[in-house]
């Protein structure tokens, strides 16, 4: 395989380089395709009078159409630069299921603890759209579970971890590799904020660091599959927690 006889062999600075301008192409890809999917989206249930742009099924269709956008970039750029290779993949098993259930409770405790260290300080970081529209309407963050689970968690880990990772690892090898993806995955959240200064720093540095943890799981267990079911489970629960919390679900269950 390419990527093997990469990590073997060395490469200069020019390979080197071409591969992290492939892994931010590859990223800029999906975000330009995933949002002009979603556009197209908007606009169909709008004008076919199904639902208005400011609704929670638009919002929900938006987001989908999104990350099947993430999904067809990823697919036209392996395809286009014959890099399949970079992906590694296959069924679980057992010890996936002990690093799923590791990783879903790591990136729980990581992101809580990294929020209490920040807010000790003052800093909050800033509001992910979907969190601020499900405050308003609860019902959306029930109907983002599923969606997360197919789309999100899928297509996200297919481009971070799975393409952008994957092509940074031949040439920088899998720690490097990881650092420059998380940076960028924490990075590309900017656009789904509200709020602005440090607490959009805030946000961008602890997904940055849950990134890095979805990336050493990738590369511990050579498997995509499981960084993909261990970020939705993670998305699930905290959409469960804020839908219990906007309802007041638990103090009527006591």
């Amino acid at each position: 395989m390419a990527s093997d006889h990469r990590e073997s062999a060395g490469v200069d600075g020019q390979s080197a380089l071409l591969d992290l301008l492939s892994a931010i192409a590859v990223i800029a890809l999906a975000v330009l395709l995933g949002s002009v999917a979603a556009s197209l989206a908007a606009t169909v249930l709008v004008e076919m009078g199904i639902a208005g742009f400011d609704t929670t099924l638009n919002y929900v269709a938006r987001s989908i159409a999104q990350f099947v956008g993430f999904g067809i970039a990823v697919a036209a750029y392996l395809s286009l630069a014959d890099a399949w290779s970079v992906l590694r993949a296959r069924s679980l098993d057992l010890r996936s299921a002990a690093w799923i259930a590791g990783g879903v409770v790591t990136l729980l405790v990581v992101s809580t603890g990294v929020r209490a260290i920040l807010s000790q300080f003052g800093i909050v970081p800033a509001t992910n759209q979907v969190i601020a529209m499900g405050r308003e309407n609860p019902a959306l963050f029930l109907y983002m579970i599923p969606v997360t689970l197919l789309f999100v968690a899928p297509f996200e880990e297919l481009v971070f971890r799975g393409a952008a990772q994957g092509l940074l690892r031949r040439a920088f090898g899998p720690a490097l590799a990881i650092a420059i993806a998380s940076a960028l995955f924490g990075a590309v959240h900017l656009i789904a904020l509200i709020g602005g200064g440090t607490g959009q720093l805030a946000y961008v540095v602890v997904a940055a660091l849950l990134g890095v943890i979805l990336g050493g799981i990738y590369e511990r267990t050579k498997n995509l599959v499981v960084p993909i079911v261990v970020h939705g489970l993670y998305n699930t629960t905290l959409f469960a927690i804020q839908w219990v919390d906007a309802t007041g679900s638990a103090t009527a269950l006591l």
